[in-house]
């Protein structure tokens, strides 16, 4: 049995989280829209991840958005998006989900309009590849102001234990590794694939790697577009979009993201998919 000493500490750490969360929540009027991920560099992960597992409620809070990377624009954008393929055939995949606070939004919403649809979260959870990092920035592609330990603040038992709390187990899907060690075994069908990882090539092989195993009208949805400090996006969609043209049916901005529609009468070969992203890479 714990003694009075151990629950008192418990206690006081418990006490320093929730004020770690407060000391947030006061200070969100001064802080700029990056400021989840700036006040992950001011609070210890060990706290502020206990915070919340510990009060896991705190996700579901308007503050928190359950960790979305995602400005609350850019969600209402992406589940409209979602909705648009609540009756196709296939699942969710994520690509680049950190914290998966964007794929457990979009598994809560695709459950509460009764799509019964998994959400795949595919990420390293130990944050970017660093060669390919110095790569994009040796090209002019990403802003030195990125920094290498962007998120970081994050790991698989992290995001595991994150949704067993929220029981969302068997809606999210952590998948763990590079894309390139991922996703082409992810057998699909897919209505709907969310890129945003950033940097142009992790782009370019999420996408055309999905692309083959996405249902006729399903989405490709890009983030990351206009951000100025990730032109490697920008690029990345741009050749996506036309490499793929003739298959598209539909592509442009919404706002924050980019989307691209697989035409509903296009039949694109898994070897097609793969000869497009080499001559890509």
């Amino acid at each position: 049995m714990p003694s009075s000493r151990s629950r008192l500490e418990r206690s006081d750490s418990v006490l320093s989280n929730v004020r770690a969360l407060a000391f947030i929540a006061k200070k969100k009027m001064h802080l700029p829209v990056d400021w989840k991920a700036r006040a992950r560099r001011l609070v210890p992960t060990p706290v502020l991840n206990g915070a919340f597992l510990r009060f896991p409620r705190l996700y579901e809070t308007r503050l928190v958005a359950y960790e979305s990377h995602l400005s609350e624009g850019g969600r209402i954008e992406l589940l409209a998006q979602l909705d648009l393929v609540s009756e196709l055939e296939g699942d969710i995949v994520e690509c680049g989900s950190a914290h998966c606070g964007t794929s457990i939004v979009m598994a809560r919403h695709a459950v509460s309009r009764g799509m019964n649809k998994v959400v795949f979260a595919c990420d390293t959870y130990q944050g970017f590849d660093p060669t390919e990092l110095a790569q994009e920035r040796a090209k002019g592609l990403t802003v030195d102001g990125v920094p290498a330990t962007a998120f970081t603040s994050t790991s698989i038992h992290y995001v595991r234990s994150k949704i067993a709390a929220l029981r969302l187990e068997r809606t999210v899907i952590p998948v763990k590794g590079l894309f390139q060690e991922t996703l082409p075994g992810l057998p699909g069908p897919f209505a709907l694939a969310f890129v945003d990882c950033d940097l142009r090539d992790s782009l370019l092989f999420a996408g055309t790697t999905i692309w083959p195993k996405l249902s006729p009208g399903g989405r490709v949805v890009f983030d990351d577009y206009t951000n100025a400090a990730s032109k490697g996006a920008r690029d990345g969609v741009e050749l996506f979009v036309k490499a793929f043209e003739t298959e598209i049916e539909d592509h442009g901005l919404l706002g924050r993201l980019y989307y691209a529609v697989k035409a509903r009468g296009s039949k694109l070969a898994v070897q097609a998919g793969r000869q497009t992203s080499a001559q890509l890479t």
